[in-house]
């Protein structure tokens, strides 16, 4: 018997964490997450821009469909007056029958005073292959007379853009919104045909990102800024493209449309992925062009038959 001692011989002694111990474990913690979470953001960007690359390969295998379809002819960028166009085109071919039926079958009621610019059932409709998803913004768009001088922007946007050639000459405002040459895959005034490309599908640049957002506190300095909802096609004076824009400025320039005078047709394309941006070549295959990539390049890879000897970096 230990009658002296109320504590048996056999208890061990307890231990446990002093402050000094604790307060270095939680910062050992601290700097492990600090160290996995850009790794985490990277991989999640890295998925990000995966599903906008297929998107985008989604989107080139619907124009080679259509172009099957239509004896090589791709799609048009529109035809003037709010008609439907390039994107409207693709939806058949993107598992989206039923919406372009539904669409037709509305136009069809009254085809002389249609137009996708205001009372569309349709126009909010989105479109999951049409939007990047690492557009950080919403995807549709309504009420925005309040905000903005026109409510062209209300409905569900594209983050995608056809390619209307090259114009490396920078001009203020002529011809309302910009002059669009007759060297890109899609514009004004032609449909273009598989056998136009005489630079090489594989060499032509038919699609890209556009999610230019003007920085100042002007009209469009605020979401969707220059993004455009899919439905649309041309302006009412066939000046305004809503499907392409023609390469001016390089990958993701920061430019203010209003305040630089810079034309919307001549608006740059551009990503929210760090330092490029995912593109479609007329062959249907998809690749990253760089934030920095040689000008000159860029304008040539932009024309369907310039005759340049150049090819994807």
């Amino acid at each position: 018997m230990n009658i002296g001692n109320p504590k048996s011989k056999s208890q061990k002694p307890k231990w446990a964490f002093t402050l000094v111990e604790l307060l270095v474990v939680i910062a050992i913690i601290g700097i492990l997450i600090a160290l996995l979470l850009p790794a985490v953001q990277s991989a999640r960007e890295a998925a990000r821009r995966m599903q906008c690359s297929n998107n985008l390969k989604q989107m080139g295998l619907a124009l080679h469909n259509y172009a099957n379809v239509w004896k090589e002819y791709f799609p048009p960028a529109g035809a003037g007056g709010y008609r439907h166009a390039l994107f409207t085109c693709m939806l058949p071919y993107l598992e989206q029958q039923a919406l372009y039926d539904s669409m037709m079958a509305l136009e069809r009621e009254d085809p002389n005073n249609y137009s996708t610019f205001e009372d569309e059932a349709h126009k909010f409709t989105v479109i999951p292959g049409y939007v990047c998803p690492s557009w950080p913004h919403p995807a549709v768009y309504r009420d925005l007379a309040s905000a903005w001088p026109l409510y062209i922007g209300e409905g569900a946007i594209t983050t995608y853009q056809g390619v209307s050639g090259a114009y490396p000459d920078r001009e203020p405002y002529v011809d309302g919104d910009g002059r669009v040459p007759q060297n890109g895959m899609f514009g004004k005034g032609y449909v273009r045909r598989m056998g136009d490309v005489t630079d090489g599908l594989s060499n032509t640049l038919t699609m890209g990102e556009f999610v230019h957002i003007d920085q100042g506190e002007k009209s469009f300095g605020s979401p969707p800024g220059n993004v455009r909802p899919w439905i649309l096609g041309m302006g009412q004076s066939n000046q305004g493209m809503y499907t392409a824009k023609v390469l001016v400025y390089a990958p993701n320039a920061k430019v203010e449309r209003f305040i630089e005078g810079i034309p919307y047709n001549h608006v740059p394309m551009g990503s929210h992925h760090p330092g490029a941006m995912n593109v479609l070549l007329g062959d249907g295959s998809v690749t990253s062009l760089s934030d920095s990539i040689d000008l000159t390049l860029y304008f040539q890879l932009a024309t369907v038959n310039g005759g340049e000897p150049v090819s994807i970096p």
